[in-house]
């Protein structure tokens, strides 16, 4: 049996994080029994907002200790730098008996006592630099590498993310192991609430689904241009709607929102480009089960939840043809992210054309059954190699 230790991915401020936390521990409590088992250290205040929702997946309920405020962070994370460990949070896991030790966005030392992994989810600030005021951008990539150069395994979502690893830090090289992850869902029980979401939503049979957060490399804009030329087709009127949710705020352009539905207000199209604001997690999924299409215009991705959920539940996807994209949905529709006719066409022609019909829930549920158990072994084969050449 392999123990193996977790702080909360985001401390709190990333939904997305911790989302993908959930979905490991799920995968590892219900793939991995017997071979592998995870606990969380959790602060007083982390503990206060998550309470012990996390406990079902986990060897015992979470631990909440004033030593893992801050660790690897900040102050304590010089301090190990400097001193080679976060010594306190170093004692904490140490008498919980883990063996391994799993790092974001954090640096417990180069002598920490437990073997590391480290996950980097994606390198967004050496693809699009733009996006990251300087500072910001080196702060992050003094961290990737020291991760890199550092003793620890590097645990990456994607082959696409390896090539980038590979290719910005070179000292990553023969310590890296891709992980692609699958989420926890169940299309039949999401599925069977299709049509109750659309309808509290007020949605017409046929649209299509845009999911993302409003952050600028989600690339929105080019959604707005799209239906614009559209409309001076002429063909808006027969075009299902494109439906947007997410979060409304990006911290590197606070204006972006407003701008985007200011936009799409001078061009006409308003009546195609709604936005139904942040809405619970399970309409989200029900309105990915019940669209015409998915839509991820995105510049950039790491490894997209939206697509996952999407190939979950069989829904056709339209999206910007990037790399990531590629290889998380080879069979997807694609278009250039700098390209609003040829997304144009393609909207028109999904739009024109029968609604497809979707796989048989069986046959959904084995598919995403796969996913996980291809999840849940290459979990288990990264944690068995990192404990192995600890020794």
């Amino acid at each position: 049996m392999i123990t193996v230790g977790f702080t909360l991915i985001g401390r709190g401020s990333w939904s997305g994080g911790e989302s993908y936390l959930r979905n490991m521990l799920s995968v590892i409590a219900s793939e991995l029994g017997g071979k592998v088992q995870a606990k969380l250290f959790l602060t007083p205040e982390q503990h206060a907002s998550v309470g012990a929702s996390f406990d079902h997946m986990l060897a015992a309920p979470a631990i909440v200790d004033d030593r893992v405020t801050g660790a690897g962070l900040g102050k304590l994370g010089l301090i190990a730098l400097a001193g080679g460990s976060d010594r306190a949070f170093a004692d904490l896991v140490v008498a919980h008996a883990v063996d391994l030790v799993f790092e974001v966005a954090q640096w417990f030392g180069n002598r920490f006592p437990l073997p590391v992994i480290s996950w980097i989810p994606d390198f967004q600030h050496r693809r699009l630099p733009h996006l990251f005021p300087r500072r910001a951008w080196w702060r992050r990539d003094l961290g990737f590498r020291l991760q890199t150069s550092g003793n620890r395994t590097i645990m990456l979502s994607s082959e696409d993310a390896l090539a980038d690893c590979e290719t910005f830090y070179p000292a990553s090289r023969g310590k890296t192991a891709v992980v692609r992850f699958a989420i926890d869902l169940d299309p039949g029980a999401v599925m069977a609430r299709t049509e109750a979401a659309r309808r509290a939503h007020d949605l017409p049979e046929r649209f299509f689904f845009l999911p993302n957060q409003f952050w600028m490399h989600k690339n929105h804009r080019l959604v707005v241009d799209a239906l614009r030329h559209i409309d001076r087709l002429g063909a808006l009127g027969s075009l299902p709607p494109i439906i947007l949710t997410g979060r409304t705020t990006d911290p590197r352009d606070p204006t972006l929102f407003k701008r985007l539905m200011g936009l799409a207000q001078t061009y006409r199209v308003e009546s195609h480009f709604r936005h139904l604001g942040l809405i619970p997690y399970d309409d989200v999924v029900a309105l990915i089960g019940a669209t015409e299409c998915l839509i991820n215009p995105s510049h950039f991705e790491g490894w997209s939840t939206a697509v996952e959920e999407a190939k979950s539940l069989g829904a056709p996807m339209l999206l910007s043809d990037i790399r990531l994209h590629r290889e998380q949905a080879p069979d997807a529709l694609f278009f250039p992210p700098d390209n609003a006719e040829i997304l144009a066409q393609h909207l028109l022609e999904i739009g024109q054309r029968p609604t497809v019909v979707r796989d048989s829930v069986t046959v959904l549920k084995g598919r995403q059954q796969v996913r996980r158990r291809d999840y849940a072994a290459a979990l288990l084969a990264l944690f068995e190699k990192t404990k192995t050449a600890a020794r």
